[in-house]
């Protein structure tokens, strides 16, 4: 099947929420047009009750429609004179028309660079695609979301980086605790978000940041090593002091955090291998080792802290989730509280796919 860019395609929307998602597949075509050397009016975008409007004679159509679900599925399909493309929500909207690009030859493999399809893939003004269809299941569970987390450097390129995420079929993006949600800035990146209907989350690497401040007041919360008490990475969990601050500070960041729904609390990025998996002496570095800590695993000292912040969420935003990080061949004892969700794979510093992690950097 070809997609002929040299064709009148007339494209017809249900509302003005989706011209974006039109927009970027009007700009698409209009870039394969100069390519191929067509001389033709840009595609013509008409709401749905204007489809009246459309001329007499023939004209190709391209329709894109979308439901009320809350899920990220899509599906498309390219006939003779007609391409459908139908999202679960705006958001599976999007993925559809990102997914017919891809399957056209577009690729985004860094912000602001676009690759368009190779000459080889047109004869005359036809684009041959891989398929004549496309489809997507519906990411509905928390977990099963694409997400691009950011760091305090990245962030300072959000531009790029929002429509990178749009274009590559992420379906949320999760930003630094020090970024103020009451702020201007963090205004600015939710508002080029929601164009691209991406859920704003917060967090990462972040879960002594909530304490780290304290660590410096009370030194029974810095986490003990080879008998001397060490602040450099993560905490002592079972310091009376440490559940407290923890919760204290969880409590001043949800309540100005209303409108996040997910948010990622991960052990210091520099002791991760001091969870299972990571070699036995670093396992026993990333975390404490004092007398009572001694007792717990680093992975079950992890969970003692993250249970201490979702008490603390579940009793301000019951339907919030929190994120927490662990191996998934680990096995406790220790419940984890019902608004915390596992990930077992976290973003790789070279921006590779993790398990649905990109990594913005």
């Amino acid at each position: 099947m070809e997609f002929d860019v040299a064709k009148p395609w007339v494209l017809i929307i249900e509302d003005p929420s989706i011209r974006q998602p039109a927009d970027e597949l009007v700009r698409c075509i209009e870039v394969l047009r100069i390519e191929s050397g067509v001389k033709q009016r840009p595609p013509l975008v008409l709401e749905a009750q204007a489809a009246y409007a459309l001329p007499s004679v023939y004209a190709p159509l391209v329709v894109l429609r979308y439901g009320a679900e809350k899920g990220n599925g899509f599906s498309w399909r390219l006939e003779r004179e007609r391409l459908n493309i139908e999202g679960d929500s705006v958001r599976g909207l999007y993925n559809g028309v990102f997914d017919f690009l891809a399957n056209l030859g577009f690729q985004w493999k860094t912000p602001a660079v676009e690759e368009i399809p190779r000459k080889d893939r047109y004869t005359g003004h036809a684009y041959a695609l891989d398929e004549d269809h496309g489809y997507g299941n519906s990411a509905a569970d928390v977990r099963s979301k694409r997400r691009l987390l950011f760091t305090m450097q990245s962030v300072k390129k959000w531009e790029e980086w929002i429509v990178w995420a749009a274009r590559n079929r992420i379906d949320a993006v999760a930003l630094p605790l020090a970024i103020n949600p009451a702020g201007h800035f963090f205004g600015q990146i939710y508002k080029a978000a929601k164009k691209y209907d991406l859920a704003i989350e917060a967090g990462g690497w972040e879960l002594s940041s909530l304490a780290r401040h304290s660590l410096f007041f009370h030194k029974e919360m810095f986490r003990m090593t080879d008998g001397r008490r060490d602040k450099s990475v993560n905490f002592c969990p079972t310091a009376p002091e440490t559940i407290k601050t923890l919760q204290k500070e969880a409590k001043k960041l949800f309540l100005r955090c209303q409108n996040i729904e997910v948010y990622h609390f991960w052990s210091d990025r520099i002791g991760e291998n001091g969870l299972s998996g990571g070699l036995k002496n670093e396992r026993s570095n990333a975390w404490c080792s004092c007398p009572t800590c001694r007792a717990f695993t680093p992975d079950e000292q992890n969970r003692i802290a993250v249970n201490a912040v979702a008490d603390v969420l579940l009793a301000i935003h019951p339907d919030a989730r929190i994120s927490f990080y662990e191996p998934p061949s680990e096995k406790s004892d220790i419940t984890v509280r019902p608004n915390l969700f596992k990930i077992s794979r976290l973003p790789e510093t070279s921006g590779v796919e993790a398990g649905g992690w990109f990594l913005a950097t």
